[in-house]
């Protein structure tokens, strides 16, 4: 039982600042999916390499 002492050794290796990079990249992930979704489900006229430079431009928006 936890006697309230805060132990280190218990902590994942890497920091927190690690985990919020690597949640951050899965946001992203997961950005890029819903656009692609919703440009197929809106624009079905526009062809992939349409739909790739919107994607593309829609990254480099995000990393701004």
């Amino acid at each position: 039982m936890s006697d309230g002492n805060f132990n280190r050794a218990l902590l994942p290796h890497g920091g927190y600042a690690s985990g919020v990079r690597a949640g951050q990249a899965a946001e992203r992930k997961r950005m890029v999916l819903v656009l692609e979704r919703l440009l197929k489900e809106m624009f079905p006229e526009l062809s992939e390499e349409e739909r790739s430079q919107f994607i593309k431009r829609f990254k480099q928006k995000a990393a701004e």
